[in-house]
């Protein structure tokens, strides 16, 4: 009787055991089905069917922005680009005209469709103004830095026609781009190389007192574009003292090195400024407080933003690939899916091996039985 009991109980744990491998690698089967058909898919995406590919259930959904090609004058265009980064450099995102950034382009309208979500990113209605995006063609043509929030989904970026001076590249025009519903953004505001003001819209966080710490931060030694920072102050109407603020605001952000150099150069030119908001000179007590101390999270301080380096744009790294010299952006990674594909199989890797772990526990513990009920025959 007591090896019938005993076998019949290894025999079920086996059968049990068994059952369990089969199904482990049933579902390791078709997570990796799942796997292989998901990067077939971005590949079709991506790839020569990529028009057909984009009228996916995603972007019927609206989960896009657009271009218009013919409304900006570009001709002979027959590939079109979208290049979106976030405006602080911070994430991974795809690099300048891989097949990630294609668009669904229509030649009978000129209108250029990208879906969002092939940025790897989840981009959101509720998001501010946050993102950076360049729009481009396999013609050379690309749009200057627009700035872009989540009401920008679904709406039409397009150029104006008006030319731009390159704010690294005085030598080099950008192509100014609006959104159709959205004036709030577009052409990002920068100041050029030579001192000139160009865009409209800022990020969150910056404004006209952190675009002028920013500029002065880039060239606090170069005395032929500080002359400008009078006029530049006149025109953006900031007081001396608050640029000074948002200057230490800045250097503490990046944690810069060269702090204590650059500090008491920029009070050294800002002190010699006017203040048009009070038609004084610059106080300089009140400067070597903003000096030590910063704007300490006021309106007007850098706080957000503060990852942009000392280029003068403000606007975090650029990936060094369009075409104009604008800023393109910190799109230094384009592998979100094939991280995420990595996840995926590393999740049935996972899997299996910890259903390994619980069928060779089930057989100690059938072992375990077996070695009871063998002692408590030998006692009977």
């Amino acid at each position: 009787m007591f090896k019938k009991i005993a076998g019949l109980f290894l025999a079920a744990a086996v059968m049990c055991s068994s059952a369990a491998i089969t199904a482990s690698a049933a579902e390791a089967e078709d997570d990796a089905a799942v796997a292989a058909a998901d990067q077939s898919g971005e590949v079709s995406a991506d790839g020569s069917s990529d028009v057909s590919a984009n009228g996916s259930s995603e972007v019927e959904a609206g989960n896009v922005v657009k271009f218009d090609v013919k409304k900006s004058g570009w001709n002979n265009v027959k590939t079109v680009f979208c290049h979106i980064w976030k405006a602080d450099g911070s994430g991974d995102w795809p690099d300048w005209q891989t097949k990630k950034e294609r668009c669904k382009y229509d030649a009978s309208t000129g209108i250029a469709t990208y879906d969002l979500s092939k940025t790897g990113n989840t981009i959101s209605k509720s998001d501010g103004r946050v993102y950076c995006v360049i729009f481009s063609a396999n013609t050379g043509m690309q749009s200057y830095n627009a700035i872009m929030n989540g009401n920008c989904i679904g709406d039409t970026l397009y150029c104006t026609g008006n030319q731009l001076e390159n704010p690294e590249d005085s030598e080099k025009k950008a192509n100014e781009a609006k959104w159709e519903n959205n004036p709030d953004c577009g052409p990002e505001k920068k100041i050029t190389s030579t001192g000139k003001i160009i865009g409209s819209a800022f990020p969150e966080g910056e404004s006209d007192v952190t675009l002028l710490a920013t500029y002065l931060v880039a060239y606090y030694d170069d005395d032929a574009k500080t002359s400008h920072t009078q006029d530049l102050i006149n025109e953006l109407k900031v007081s001396p003292t608050k640029v000074m603020g948002a200057v230490t605001d800045r250097l503490n952000a990046i944690n810069s090195p060269d702090k204590d150099k650059i500090a008491p150069a920029v009070e050294k030119i800002l002190s010699g400024c006017t203040d048009p908001t009070t038609g004084k000179k610059a106080d300089k007590k009140e400067l070597d407080t903003a000096k030590k101390t910063g704007n300490k999270g006021s309106n007007s301080s850098s706080s957000s933003n503060g990852s942009g380096s000392a280029s003068g744009s403000g606007s975090g790294s650029a990936s060094g690939s369009s075409s104009n010299g604008s800023n393109g952006g910190s799109s230094s990674s384009g592998s979100g899916s094939s991280g995420s594909g990595s996840s995926s199989t590393g999740a049935v890797k996972s899997g299996v091996e910890t259903t390994i772990v619980f069928v060779m526990a089930g057989l100690m513990v059938s072992a375990a039985g077996v070695m009871f009920l063998a002692r408590k025959k030998r006692e009977e």
